[in-house]
């Protein structure tokens, strides 16, 4: 049950990066403006909340050996991707 409540947290997370970048990528580009500042600084601002939250919630999962926890999070971030991917194709 363990590595199952691993699983769907590193979905979770996996899928919030990738959501954050999405909208986001699109106002970071070649002439650096206030505008890529402000974005830079949303996304930062996000990554440090998700990674508060992830040092409170990953504190259960300590008796999982990291090749473990390295093992199970590959598949987990390719199905993220995939899972993301869809999701765009299908409300864009």
């Amino acid at each position: 049950m363990n590595y199952v409540r691993f699983c769907v947290y590193q979905f979770i997370l996996f899928s919030a990066i990738f959501v954050i970048n999405i909208p986001l990528d699109k106002y970071i580009g070649k002439p650096f403006t206030s505008v890529d500042l402000l974005a830079i600084c949303i996304s930062i601002f996000f990554i440090l909340i998700v990674y508060g939250v992830i040092n409170k919630i990953y504190s259960r999962f300590e008796n999982i050996r990291l090749r473990n926890k390295i093992l199970i999070s590959i598949p987990i971030v390719i199905l993220s991707i995939l899972f993301i991917g869809i999701l765009e194709q299908l409300f864009v």
